[in-house]
């Protein structure tokens, strides 16, 4: 692949695929549409971060459908900038494989915190469900506010609301994340086609109707999550999907208390966000995080970390690990070492190639064609040397030199018949110059006469006096290569 480099396994060194600027190593998530990899930045000058890395299944890559609903995953969640959503940094095409790139975090899905909790016969403290739900509502409100670059709202749903999409970090904060089915005005690739995406006993009843879809549809799905997170089991249950879906649009909603006592106050505010008729239910998902806030007391999101740290130590050490082992084995992600900024801004290579490097433990094969402008200057010399001495060359041998000129047998071209000149009469010899005075010049000689009017025909000029000199003299040289005596 031409932006893709494989990297053998080697020691201790971890496995890892480059594509781009990034380097993917394990595995950490997998759903219906995508696995997510943990993976490294790789910056000149010595930069590097991690990240997480979506790559979207092989089988659902060649679909154009899918593809689209992947892009409009990044471009609409790159407009949405909030605490409570999870930050895409970028999106990378190799050879038809799409990869979106997000900020990496440090903690669990909620999906597996409630696993966890069940396996350990526990149930989720009320605190810290009404916490991580005011946070998760905050960051949907900061979704459905996005604006686009012109300053025009997006009409951004999620869609999707779903413990697999809500991930609590350590820091205590919980993060809103795959904006992978969400609806937009302006969105590339519309899904009203009449089919369901999205899972069902999370799925709104408008939706499942195929009805208008907005932000109080988040506030619906939101509470449901809700629900689960305080009983442990999913609000609409049944045998097959088609008694799910029969349950939602009937609106057969539990109690409450059949499964776990909670406030009165929080109660009512989960049960209107579950009203069937959408203008029934919370207006805008900051208003029910609002109405959570005063059914119970509030903990610190130092508490809720600290809760997930105890819960989920097992596999937030194993991923800790694992990013360390990455760091530590390589310097930049184990199995490449950017290039200085000198060596950046002097090298014709794309910066986000990787090259080889003396340096890594691990060879790195670059299996892009070198460049015609990547040669070595030892040939840049050898060519530009070669160049001149033939330009050189080639002037010399185009100017005339003088004295061949002189002996040239001439040529078969008729020849101009020269003016008959009457010969000059002989002069007698000048006196010898007096002594201190300039020495008269000699007059040419009757052979070098004829011989300078058979190479050039001499100019006549009528003058005044007989004997005067030409107005404008002649030479016997030929011309140079610019016409120049």
């Amino acid at each position: 692949m031409p932006n893709d480099t494989a990297l053998a396994d080697r020691g201790n060194a971890p496995e890892v695929r480059v594509v781009g600027r990034y380097a993917l190593y394990d595995v950490i998530a997998s759903g219906g549409m995508a696995t997510v990899h943990i993976g490294r930045l790789l910056g000149v000058a010595g930069f590097a971060r991690s990240v997480a890395v979506k790559r979207l299944h092989p089988h659902l890559a060649s679909d154009p459908e899918f593809v689209a609903m992947f892009v409009d995953e990044a471009r609409l969640a790159a407009r949405v900038r909030h605490p409570n959503v999870v930050q895409t940094l970028d999106v990378t095409a190799v050879d038809g494989e799409l990869f979106l790139v997000m900020d990496y975090v440090h903690g669990e899905p909620l999906t597996q915190l409630l696993r966890l909790v069940r396996k350990a016969g526990e149930q989720m403290p009320l605190t810290i469900c009404v916490h991580v739900m005011c946070g998760v509502l905050e960051g949907l409100h900061a979704a459905h506010e996005a604006k686009s670059e012109r300053g025009e709202p997006l009409g951004l749903v999620h869609r999707d609301v779903s413990p697999q999409n809500i991930i609590v970090g350590v820091d205590g904060i919980a993060r809103v994340l795959d904006f992978g089915v969400a609806k937009a005005l302006g969105r590339i690739q519309s899904s009203d086609d009449g089919s369901l995406k999205g899972k069902i006993p999370y799925m709104s009843p408008e939706q499942i109707r195929g009805g208008r879809v907005d932000r109080t549809s988040d506030v619906y799905t939101s509470a449901v999550v809700l629900f689960e997170l305080l009983t442990g089991r999913r609000v609409f249950t049944g045998v097959n999907e088609g008694e799910v879906l029969m349950k939602v649009l009937n609106g057969d909603v539990p109690p409450l208390a059949d499964t776990r006592q909670v406030p009165a106050a929080l109660e009512a505010v989960i049960r209107r966000g579950l009203r069937q008729d959408p203008t029934e239910r919370f207006a805008t998902a900051h208003e029910m995080a609002l109405a959570l806030e005063k059914t119970v007391s509030l903990v610190t999101t130092r508490e809720v970390g600290e809760w997930v740290q105890r819960v989920a130590a097992k596999p937030l050490a194993d991923r800790a690990a694992l990013i360390e082992h990455v760091e530590r084995t390589s310097s930049l992600a184990g199995s490449y070492v950017a290039p200085t900024l000198e060596e950046e801004l002097s090298s014709s290579r794309r910066p986000d190639f990787p090259a080889r490097s003396s340096r890594s433990p691990l060879a790195i094969t670059d299996v892009r064609p070198r460049s015609f402008y990547s040669a070595p200057r030892s040939l840049w010399v050898v060519l530009g040397g070669s160049a001149i001495v033939g330009a050189v060359v080639g002037v010399v041998a185009l100017v005339p030199r003088g004295t061949e000129s002189a002996t040239v047998a001439p040529t078969a071209t008729p020849a101009v018949a020269a003016p008959t000149v009457e010969p000059a009469p002989p002069t007698a010899a000048p006196e010898p110059a007096a002594s201190g005075s300039a020495a008269p010049m000699a007059a040419p000689s009757a052979t070098a006469a004829a011989s300078a009017s058979t190479t050039r025909p001499k100019q006549v000029v009528k003058s005044g006096k007989p004997g005067a000199a030409p107005a404008h003299p002649t030479s016997d040289r030929p011309d140079d290569f610019f016409g120049r005596n």
